[in-house]
């Protein structure tokens, strides 16, 4: 039965749906016919109406009847067929290409009202415009203004020179704009944004001055021709004061269009003049936003407005949103990868980052604070042997697991840099969250690797052996006086496997010590590490095993530093087989 009413319900909803479209066809096919019977029989200018109405795809029965009327001798006719086949070739250029001739006529007609909008019909069917000028200029030789002038300005853009062209553009978007104010459209502010950014475009500077002298004419319109002779490469002269000047409008949205583009100023004049500034306002919380998106373009190059962004991060009474800001541009301003920075600017960031950061990444949970203050640390803090002491400390005095696991995911991807924080890591593997345990062990996968072995072997030596650590060990292996084994000696023996020979060479005497290895620049490494670094190596791989377990009841120390600068038994953990580094470790 649940079956049967759900078909029903779909069949019932499929009927509706095409109940629906058959009534959508009925109007419009009712629509059509009224149009077409307007057409056929209507006044002209409700002919041209009914133009409107069918649209570009009843060209053929449209088109006739437009070109009729582009030579009607009525004016007002005239004007709207114009009209009305500029909007129709915009969009469908190709139905009306019949009617150019007629277009190219009404070009010379004297109502410059029609010229235009016979010139905008024809490039909208790709005619260029240098084809248009004539008409175009005569329009501007006879001093018409308005809307027509903005017409014939516009098709000229690129084609004449720049200034003259100017007026006639910014009247009508100054008055686009008025009006705007006034509850009118949006459209034609648009268009004449549109085109006033085409005439910079053109990169003539003789625009800059009269740009310049309209900026206060009307307020609404300032912040776009800010924007516009922000585009001028170079900028403007004097640039900064007049950015200086309009951040003090009464106007908000001219006030904060001054402050996006003053953090575009970026040379030290500039700064020292505006970035005190854009500090001040920090206090203030209606411009803080505008304020800490300027100080973030200054960021490493001024050390003004560090102390103002470090107290910002710090204030309680602050939105939370600005105090996660301020340390972010803190951040960006230590962040010693930024290659046009200033070494000692960002020094000084970093000194303020750090002393805002340290309490939160030491206490917070994962919240938005803690990941301002940990994204960019690998950039702040160069020095990974520091970085991860840093992180270790962090490590040790957060309480919160889900910091935890951040921090040791972080000693993780620095594998065998993050060292200095084994410690701190090992220390995790006792936390009673087991995700920070699992945490801790991956870590420790990475930073030593052979850290189980390790532990494993510092449970059967002595107390001093196990306490060793990979540094230390190195220390006390390194014993001073006498001379090691011939070190050429000892590189063929081990290539061969040669237990025999390894024996007669290297005994308790020497075994710490590194070979005796003239021609070999830097210190030679002990005959331990020689040993390790042949594994995997064919010709000495039958008498490996031995030659190491012989050097290891020798006393050899497993964990000096191996020649790539890491602990030997990390160093064993990828290159040898299981046996070797059970003989290692024991």
């Amino acid at each position: 039965m649940r079956v049967r009413s759900l078909f029903v319900l779909v069949l019932c909803l499929s009927c509706s749906v095409a109940l629906a479209s058959d009534v959508a066809d009925a109007f419009w096919a009712k629509q059509n016919k009224e149009a077409l019977r307007d057409l056929e029989r209507g006044a002209p200018l409700k002919q041209i109406e009914a133009v409107g109405r069918l649209g570009p795809d009843f060209a053929a029965q449209t088109a006739p009847v437009l070109a009729r009327h582009l030579a009607n001798p009525d004016p007002v006719i005239r004007l709207a067929a114009a009209e009305e086949l500029w909007q129709q070739a915009a969009r469908k250029p190709d139905a009306f290409a019949t009617l150019k001739p007629a277009l190219r006529i009404a070009l010379d007609d004297g109502d410059a009202a029609i010229a235009m909008n016979a010139a905008g019909a024809l490039a909208s069917m790709d005619i260029p415009e240098a084809e248009l000028a004539t008409a175009r200029r005569r329009v501007l030789s006879n001093g018409v203004r308005g809307h027509v002038g903005f017409l014939a300005a516009r098709g000229l853009v690129g084609l004449d020179p720049a200034t003259p062209l100017l007026p006639y553009l910014l009247d009508y978007y100054l008055d686009a704009v008025e009006a705007e104010v006034r509850g009118g459209s949006d459209r034609n502010v648009e268009l004449g944004e549109k085109a006033l950014a085409k005439l910079v475009a053109t990169e003539d500077r003789s625009l800059i001055a009269p740009l310049q002298q309209s900026l206060s004419v009307t307020p609404p319109a300032t912040p776009f021709l800010l924007r516009l002779l922000a585009d001028f490469k170079p900028k403007p002269e004097a640039w900064t004061d007049t950015l200086l000047r309009f951040t003090d409008d009464a106007y908000p949205d001219t006030r904060r269009r001054a402050w996006d583009l003053i953090g575009e100023q970026r040379d030290a004049e500039s700064l020292a003049r505006w970035v005190p500034k854009a500090a001040a306002l920090l206090a203030n919380a209606e411009m803080r936003e505008v304020a800490l998106a300027a100080l973030s373009d200054a960021a490493g190059r001024s050390a003004i407005g560090l102390p103002e962004l470090a107290a910002l991060a710090t204030d309680s009474a602050a939105d939370a949103a600005h105090r996660v800001r301020a340390i972010e541009i803190l951040a960006k301003a230590a962040d010693t990868s930024d290659g046009d920075g200033i070494a000692a600017v960002q020094a000084s960031a970093r000194k303020h980052w750090q002393a805002v950061c340290t309490p939160i990444l030491s206490a917070h949970g994962v919240d938005d604070y803690f990941k301002a203050c940990r994204n960019d640390s690998s950039f702040i803090v160069a020095d990974e042997s520091e970085r991860a002491r840093l992180i270790a400390s962090w490590l040790a005095t957060n309480a919160d697991a889900e910091a935890k696991i951040v921090f040791l995911g972080s000693l993780e991807s620095m594998w065998s840099k993050a060292l200095p924080a084994a410690a701190a890591v090992r220390a995790e593997r006792r936390h009673a969250d087991v995700h920070v345990v699992k945490a801790a062990e991956a870590a420790l996968d990475r930073i030593e690797p052979a850290w189980r072995e390790r532990d494993a072997r510092a449970a059967t030596v002595t107390s001093t052996a196990s306490a060793a650590s990979p540094k230390s060990a190195t220390t006390a292996g390194a014993q001073p006086g006498g001379r090691g084994a011939d070190g050429a000696s000892v590189y063929a023996a081990i290539a061969k496997g040669d237990l025999a020979a390894v024996k007669k060479l290297v005994n308790a005497g020497n075994v710490h010590r590194p070979v005796h290895y003239p021609q070999m620049q830097g210190t030679p490494p002990a005959p331990v590490v020689i040993a390790v670094n042949y594994c995997g190596i064919p010709q000495a791989a039958a008498g490996l095993k031995a030659i190491i377990d012989y050097l290891i009841d020798l006393g050899a120390n497993p964990d000096v530093m191996s020649t790539d600068g890491s602990p030997l038994l990390d160093h064993a953990k990828y290159a040898c087989p299981p046996e070797i580094m059970a003989a290692l470790a024991r």
